[in-house]
């Protein structure tokens, strides 16, 4: 899911662009503002924006009036279509509130039931009782959300109302293109109602996210494979301010922990939350810390911890705002134009890096060292181990520990030192420690940019092709984006090109004719290897054939391994069954390798890197696998590893990402793109 990598930036329209807090009828194109902040955006690291209700309203914009008429006070349809456009041509996915729970008194259903009573076709709609009367004397009493009787509570469990948000959203879709929805109070929604949206959406647009605004509770509830891809992470949200305020760092590296951590009791492993340090519900970060010097710090903290996280608007230059006890008005302002300081040079340093990061994307949790002012814990995957070292104090502290040993390189300070159980922290700090920094070239393009913008000269050595994630360093400074250049996929996998297809990028299919040669038999090793010499292949003919164009060609191979051990194609019955037999009640891996050559008319960049996912199987029958020898499968795809055949029942579980197991990491490849190519 794209969500799981990207930073949100989220606004809240009617504030933003200055539209007045009740609704007055008048049609004013305001939306368009944000056509003026797409460059800002885009420069500032953020690849998702989420925007708070935008749709015909009362006043503040959860009391919907009309689901498919952008706020008169926004502007029109048309408007909205324009700025979707220009923000996804900068690379930035569009997300939209999705009001769901409740309307507004004004909204056209239930006014057909103030108007008809009993006789109106829309009364079962919502929870209406005849035999009494509501505070605005309408002749019936209705349930208003958590007792404010300007929101009209919906009934879910009416087919009739589910089936026309449902078609409510395919509108959004196919109008606007949007990307996602945040689902307004989650934790009060019908459940199924939530199962039939991710079905629905997922047959439209299969990588359409779908995050709620949850509170409290346990989120496992509505975050899981049947309903929402995420929810927000009020727990941390609420850890992050006062482990700062109050100088006690042991809160939030123990919700961290508990939700993240090691022990196979923590709660939330594998799933990426929606973090934030403030919203537009809430006190903002600036206003609510005690000490301003901690900006720094919480921010470090938001983008190194395990989430998605979500900068709301003004926040990244230090804006404040206090939430009062009967309004947002404070929370909610109107900017002329982006305001941005050394707090926001900061964050979009730290955006650069984690978007760069293996590890603070996806990796595992791990508290190494805890004081009441310093904080130091593990960010880790298979291929990079990055220790965040955060220090709370306005004193220089070191910290000694066993684990703090080896070469790192500091991102945030862009320094390289060898660690001997100790480490110095700086006041108001956080370091982002990378283990093995010669492995990771892909940071160099950052600090190398950095330099150039402050118009400083730097030598930063760049690996060759040959290396891990061969990575030139002027990629960054490419202005080709991807509308410009030709996509050759080189295979003629119908589950590759399907998965490209699903991830927006158009691509032209050239299987490979190469003769292929292994020179190791590690499996991570082999499907590298492979993977490049098919993309050499299709590379040196579409260069010949169109001389003088840009393109990118995505060569793939993927193997599976069993103890270390490369299962291929069985050459008998036999050994088909003792293949099978070999992967029962037993876990797998399976590796795809990428290889990834751009041509942009003059120069070329390689990039070639691998992807491992494991995949445990449930122990079969001899009538169990003597059926499954039967449909062919294991002939053609090694036991078709290969959960997309009849294989697929025996699957007990996948570790990782499934689109390696399909034969195309797409995340990845994504990631890997975005330093050459804009998006």
């Amino acid at each position: 899911m794209w969500a799981y990598h990207s930073i949100f930036y989220q606004i809240y329209p009617i504030g933003f662009c200055g539209a007045p807090v009740h609704n007055d009828g008048q049609t004013v194109p305001r939306i368009r503002k944000l056509l003026d902040w797409t460059d800002y955006l885009s420069d500032l690291g953020v690849d998702s924006i989420l925007l708070n209700p935008i749709f015909e309203s009362d006043n503040h914009g959860y009391d919907t009036r009309d689901f498919r008429k952008l706020d008169c006070r926004l502007g029109t349809n048309d408007d909205f279509v324009e700025v979707c456009q220009a923000l996804h041509s900068h690379g930035i996915r569009v997300v939209l509130d999705g009001v769901f729970n409740h309307v507004g008194r004004g909204f056209w259903a239930f006014r057909d039931v103030q108007e008809k009573k009993w006789d109106s076709p829309y009364k079962d709609w919502f929870y209406i009782n005849f035999d009494g009367d509501s505070g605005y004397h309408d002749g019936f009493w209705y349930e208003g959300w958590e007792g404010h009787y300007e929101l009209v509570k919906l009934n879910l469990q009416n087919p009739a109302v589910v089936d026309y948000l449902l078609d409510c959203v395919k509108y959004w879709i196919d109008t606007f293109d949007i990307d996602g929805l945040r689902l307004d109070v989650a934790y009060s929604l019908d459940h199924n109602f939530m199962r039939r949206l991710r079905s629905f959406v997922s047959g439209i647009k299969p990588d359409f996210a779908l995050i709620g605004e949850v509170l409290f509770g346990d989120y496992n509830q509505i975050v899981n494979d049947d309903m929402l891809h995420s929810c927000t992470n009020y727990e941390c949200y609420k850890g992050l301010f006062s482990s700062f305020n109050d100088m006690n760092l042991f809160e939030i590296a123990h919700s961290l922990n508990r939700q993240f951590g090691p022990e196979q009791w923590c709660i939330y492993r594998g799933k990426h939350l929606m973090t934030f340090v403030d919203n537009h519900d809430v006190t903002r970060i600036a206003s609510i810390l005690k000490q301003k010097e901690h900006l720094y710090p919480v921010y470090g903290t938001l983008m190194t911890m395990p989430g998605i996280p979500c900068i709301y608007y003004g926040s990244e230059w230090g804006e404040e705002g206090m939430k009062a006890p009967d309004n947002d008005y404070a929370l909610r302002p109107c900017f002329d134009a982006p305001k941005p300081n050394e707090l926001t040079s900061y964050i979009k340093k730290l955006i650069s890096f984690r978007q760069k990061s293996d590890a603070l994307c996806n990796g595992s949790y791990r508290n190494v060292m805890i004081t009441n002012r310093q904080l130091i814990f593990e960010r880790r995957t298979d291929r990079e181990q990055i220790f965040v070292a955060i220090n709370a104090e306005g004193t220089e502290f070191t910290a000694n520990h066993g684990e703090l040993q080896g070469e790192v390189r500091d991102l945030a300070a862009d320094t390289r030192f060898t660690m001997n159980g100790q480490l110095t922290m700086k006041p108001y700090s956080v370091q982002i420690l990378v283990f093995d920094p010669d492995s990771h070239p892909e940071y160099d393009t950052v600090t190398q940019k950095e330099a150039e913008q402050k118009g400083e000269e730097r030598n930063i050595e760049c690996k060759t092709a040959e290396s891990y994630a061969s990575s030139d360093c002027t990629a960054q400074n490419t202005t080709l984006s991807l509308a410009d250049l030709t996509v050759v996929l080189g295979s003629a996998s119908p589950r590759r090109t399907e998965l490209l297809t699903q991830a927006g990028i158009p691509h032209v299919v050239c299987p490979s004719s190469c003769e292929e040669h292994i020179t190791s038999s590690r499996p991570e090793d082999v499907v590298q290897e492979l993977a490049e010499q098919k993309a050499q292949n299709v590379y040196t003919d579409r260069l010949a054939s169109h001389p003088g164009e840009p393109f990118l060609v995505i060569g793939s191979d993927t193997v599976v391994s069993n103890n270390g051990k490369i299962l291929g194609k069985p050459s008998s019955e036999e050994e088909a069954r003792h293949m099978i037999q070999s992967l029962q009640d037993h876990t797998h891996q399976v590796y795809t390798g990428v290889s990834l050559i751009f041509h942009d008319g003059a120069d070329t960049k390689t990039n070639t890197f691998f992807e491992k996912s494991d995949v445990d199987v449930y122990p079969m029958t001899n009538t169990e696998i003597a059926s499954y020898l039967a449909t062919g499968e294991p002939y053609d795809k090694a036991g078709a590893y290969g959960i997309q055949g009849a294989f697929a029942i025996y699957v007990r579980g996948i570790h990782g990402d499934y689109n390696t197991i399909v034969g195309l990491p797409i995340a990845r490849i994504y990631q890997e793109l975005k330093k050459w190519i804009r998006f």
